[in-house]
């Protein structure tokens, strides 16, 4: 019946021809299923390829980054190798020049003393103090002191006699004299003498290092030489220890 007239109509009805149109139908969309599942695996697959080839290219650009890095780490290791070695062969060649000032300076003191002993501005012969120091030592109540007697003559004939060297000052208001002996040991002091030109104290190094005893003021050192063999000859020196002491220090910084 058509709805719009309200009369029957009548269609034909063709079940092989509905048969057909299914099976085509299905077969079309069977073959739309397979074309579209090839061509997706065909994209992919070259979509994979290029993926893999765009790895590869970066593995290779990687690892030939790695080798420049590499040989710039070494050059860098060489060139820091050669400026340590630079610094180093600077430092040693400073370290040689300051040695060799060091052997100069002593040098020149030495000749200064063998000239001061041997050819001295006062012509007078005898037996004399030819040089005497006294330094504050490192520690707190610490000196040191060093003590050169010679003897300036024509034959300078071998002397022998004794040596006494003394500390003078007071304690808790009490004067006292303390011997060198018994602030720097028995087997650090000698009084014994024997020389033909000079002998010096300590004879075995540049100073002789003391302790003074607490509560002990020190005021001067008093030096007595007493000549028994080849001439006969006695002196006493005295040293103010506060003047000495200065003298030395202002010596020490115009020499350094």
């Amino acid at each position: 019946m058509h709805p719009d007239s309200g009369k029957l109509r009548v269609i034909r009805h063709n079940p092989k021809r509905d048969r057909l149109i299914r099976i085509l139908l299905l077969i079309f969309i069977a073959l739309l299923g397979g074309f579209a599942y090839w061509y997706g695996g065909s994209h992919a697959g070259q979509n994979l390829n290029k993926a893999q080839q765009q790895n590869l290219s970066l593995v290779n650009q990687a690892q030939v980054l790695q080798e420049e890095n590499n040989e710039l780490r070494q050059r860098l290791a060489i060139l820091d190798s050669g400026s340590k070695m630079d610094r180093e062969a600077v430092n040693h060649v400073r370290l040689q020049v300051k040695q060799l000032e060091d052997e100069k300076e002593l040098l020149h003191k030495e000749l200064t003393f063998f000239k001061s002993i041997l050819a001295p501005e006062d012509m007078s012969t005898g037996v004399r103090v030819a040089g005497f120091s006294l330094l504050k030592g490192d520690a707190t109540g610490q000196y040191r002191m060093r003590l050169v007697i010679s003897q300036v003559a024509r034959s300078n004939p071998f002397l022998k006699g004794t040596l006494s060297v003394s500390l003078l000052g007071d304690k808790e208001g009490k004067a006292q004299a303390i011997p060198l002996q018994q602030l720097a040991g028995q087997n650090q002091v000698t009084t014994r003498l024997g020389f033909r030109y000079f002998q010096a104290l300590p004879g075995d190094r540049e100073y002789l290092d003391f302790n003074l005893p607490e509560g002990f003021q020190p005021a001067e050192v008093k030096v007595v030489v007493q000549i028994t063999s080849g001439i006969r000859q006695s002196f006493e020196q005295i040293y103010q220890w506060d003047k000495e002491l200065v003298a030395d220090v202002r010596q020490e910084q115009s020499s350094g």
